[in-house]
């Protein structure tokens, strides 16, 4: 580095008057680049690598001036077009497109035209001029260099004041702790944020039920062929096998005293929990959401309510939509007291000791993979009741909310479609062939998100799970978190389903669904 400054130095005529240099000032070393066609610079101490164009992940609900997030060595980096940010015409990169990465414990890539090289410059040549460097008068600079005559002065750009108008958090010094927290910035000054309560919520019936979402490996449909074991307790179904082992399934109706029948239906599911050093099915109807609660709002449940000749015991009861909404809450570690269960389990362990603890370091999490356009999303698998085919014709509607594509008829029910594409507000074709709609139900509204495909069931170590960089309130809220796949640099956003409408369009799609019950529908 001090020959190549060297260099530059004697080298600094070109672009600098010489006779200017003065041994004796201090000098400061600048990268200089070009941006239609014209000189710019930035202090080299904040360039920490200059890289071509990578790969891009393309974030939703963003400023236009983001191109996308790139995977640099394992650490997801926001792009940033300067062309955008300094209202420059677009142009398509060259080869002599770089990427100037800027230091910080937020590193953020700067798209450029091309990079012209070092120079070393006297403190004493930096002068203040902050006229003409954008329309709306905007000081992005920290000072210009003058030039020889006939020359163009290098504008020396401010990474924190070029990203300040478009950019809340990037290319500020935070801790990853503050990164992490800062969707609590909201909260008065000192007022810690209260850790969430989260559970995956399911029906049973017409009662819904929860259990706590740490304790949920995967959920999979309800096997056709249930292997029966000799002389079974009633809650014992079988066993199937699940990824070469032996997986206990358990009738959560019978552990509850609640009548058999005909319960499961169509879209019966067994939700896969971690017991010990082992795993039981949990047979249930259908799933219905993740729910995200403040410890507030769980009470303790009355001893009275362990049902008949049921063996489980539900310990809380949340409280939601000003109590009209009440969901039993079970723990999992009370659910099974069959010694069969447990002789299953116990046969689990010492087939597969190590099967706990791979489980714990290979997949804490799980989730469907969906595209839109060419990239990759994920949502929690409990979140999504089911994926459908879209009908062959939609029921369009009057007055209706630009995303809602129409409504469709799920098993007797009107089901609104919302069309991904245009909540994201993204531009492009999709493959009509591969369309599919994964049904959620979000506040208590059963509503369908069309998506261009779903491609996977992905189980994602923990991590491998980050917090998605802060770009706008609106991306943050529905998309937080993402997975930054190291080994093939692929970053999957992780799209938070409780988030996907927010009250307002809740409340709306409620009153319009409810609306439009005996409306005529299409039936695919």
């Amino acid at each position: 580095m001090a020959s190549r400054r060297e260099q530059t130095r004697k080298k600094a005529h070109l672009s600098t008057d010489s006779a200017s240099l003065v041994t004796d000032e201090v000098l400061e070393d600048l990268l200089v680049f070009q941006l239609a066609g014209e000189p710019f610079g930035l202090r080299l101490n904040v360039v920490a690598e200059i890289i071509r164009s990578p790969s891009l992940a393309h974030m939703p609900l963003v400023p236009p001036s983001l191109l996308g997030l790139a995977n640099r060595r394992g650490v997801v980096m926001p792009v940033v077009s300067l062309r955008a940010l300094l209202h420059l015409p677009d142009v398509a990169t060259d080869r002599s497109t770089r990427v100037i990465v800027v230091r910080g414990d937020n590193p953020v890539g700067f798209v450029v035209d091309g990079i012209r090289g070092l120079l070393a410059v006297a403190t004493g040549q930096l002068e203040k001029d902050d006229a003409g460097i954008v329309a709306d008068g905007s000081v992005l600079l920290d000072g210009v260099i003058k030039g020889a005559e006939g020359d163009s002065p290098i504008k020396l750009l401010s990474p924190s004041r070029l990203l300040h108008g478009q950019f809340v958090w990037l290319g500020t010094s935070s801790t990853p702790t503050e990164t992490r927290t800062s969707l609590a910035k909201s909260a008065p000054t000192g007022t810690p944020a209260k850790a969430l309560i989260s559970l995956l919520s399911f029906n049973l019936g017409q009662q819904e039920y929860a259990l706590p979402i740490n304790r949920v490996r995967e959920i999979i449909p309800l096997p056709a062929h249930v292997s029966e074991l000799p002389r079974p307790e009633n809650a014992v179904l079988g066993v199937v096998t699940l990824r070469d082992s032996l997986l206990p399934l358990v009738s959560l109706r019978t552990l509850l005293g609640l009548p058999i029948g005909d319960q499961h239906g169509p879209r019966g599911k067994v939700v896969v929990m971690s017991i010990g050093e082992g795993a039981v099915g949990i047979v249930i109807d259908a799933t219905r959401e993740i729910l995200r609660l403040d410890p507030d709002m769980v009470d303790p449940a009355p001893t009275l309510l362990t049902r008949g000749d049921g063996d489980a015991e539900i310990t809380s009861i949340c409280r939601l939509d000003g109590g009209r909404r009440l969901v039993a809450l079970l723990s999992p570690d009370r659910l099974f007291r069959s010694e069969l269960v447990q002789r299953i389990l116990d046969e689990q362990a010492a087939s597969e000791p190590g099967l706990q603890a791979e489980t714990n370091a290979m997949a804490d999490e799980q989730f469907i993979i969906f595209r839109l356009g060419n990239q990759d999303y994920g949502i929690p698998i409990a979140a999504v009741s089911e994926i459908a085919r879209p009908p062959e014709h939609i029921t369009r509607l009057p007055k209706s909310p630009a995303f809602i594509d129409g409504v469709m008829n799920l098993r007797g029910s009107v089901v609104p479609v919302v069309d991904l594409r245009r909540r994201f507000d993204l531009n492009g074709t999709e493959q009509l062939g591969s369309r599919r709609i994964l049904v959620l139900t979000i506040g208590g509204v059963t509503a369908g998100f069309l998506v261009d495909s779903v491609s996977k069931i992905l189980k994602v170590p923990i991590d491998a799970i980050c917090p998605a960089p802060e770009l706008s309130p609106e991306q943050m809220r529905l998309i937080s978190r993402l997975v930054n796949l190291e080994a093939s640099g692929q970053l999957i956003l992780l799209v938070d389903p409780a988030q996907l409408l927010d009250q307002v369009e809740a409340d709306l799609l409620a009153k319009f669904t409810y609306s439009k019950l005996n409306a005529p529908v299409t039936v695919s």
